[in-house]
């Protein structure tokens, strides 16, 4: 299982990091896992065309996650020399067909196809959701803390597991989610408790890796102003090597 970090900042402009996106390739398949704006170029930089993407997996329906989906169903219309003639499978939580059909009020004809499809698979709200994906990869969702339709997300496939966290509050879901995987890529967006409780402060990852015990922890969604090498030191702490994950970065599992 390949995971590429294709995005790992957050919805404000950053030089050196775009929205959240990713790369997962397993068994010949490449999936995409959310997908900020800006997430085309940068899966062109990991030498994938996104004309010939097995499919998309959504945390939320936030634009800093899904701004490229749009973008995306273009250039799949579009074709060029690669004229896509099979559906674009996509699985996100409750609410994102209605989100889909909103796109396609707004942008109609040059988001949909007379030879392809988007085939949308939505997973619950309310209690663990499970899905076969291309390339023989498994996956399990549970509710995040957080708005928007959000998931968890854990990928298994082979004996090899990694888990995204989406953006959330502290979440006992994630916990339970990530329990024994080998990498899980979480937020930690802010330096201290947030009042809204939609966002990841470093002692809250913690307290979500000791309980979880994965085996590798990438932070990323820094916002500004919160230190990242603080949050670093304090999730390694709780047992498990830590690191902030960078744009481009590639974790074989």
């Amino acid at each position: 299982m390949r995971f590429t970090v294709l995005g790992s900042g957050t919805a404000l402009p950053d030089p050196e990091r775009g929205p959240a996106g990713f790369l997962l390739q397993h068994g010949g398949a490449a999936l995409l896992i959310d997908g900020g704006t800006g997430t085309l170029r940068q899966l062109a930089r990991a030498g994938i065309d996104a004309r010939d993407l097995d499919g998309g997996v959504y945390s939320h329906r936030h634009v800093d996650h899904c701004g490229d989906f749009v973008p995306l169903l273009f250039a799949l219309r579009v074709g060029g020399d690669r004229p896509r003639i099979r559906d674009y499978p996509v699985w996100a939580g409750q609410g994102f067909q209605d989100f889909h059909a909103g796109l396609e009020g707004v942008y109609g004809r040059w988001i949909r196809s007379e030879t392809w499809a988007v085939a949308i698979t939505e997973l619950p709200l309310d209690g663990p959701g499970t899905a076969a994906l291309p390339g023989g990869i498994t996956l399990d969702t549970l509710p995040a803390n957080h708005s928007a339709g959000a998931l968890h997300l854990r990928f298994s496939a082979d004996g090899a597991s990694v888990v995204f966290s989406g953006d959330t509050g502290p979440s006992a879901n994630l916990a339970r989610l990530a329990a024994g995987a080998d990498l899980l890529v979480c937020e930690c967006a802010v330096d201290g408790p947030d009042p809204r409780q939609a966002h990841l402060h470093a002692e809250a990852v913690a307290d979500i890796v000791a309980a979880a015990r994965p085996a590798r922890v990438a932070l990323t969604h820094f916002y500004p102003g919160t230190d990242a090498e603080r949050a670093v030191a304090v999730v390694n702490a709780a047992g498990a090597p830590t690191e902030r994950a960078r744009d481009l970065q590639v974790f074989t599992l």
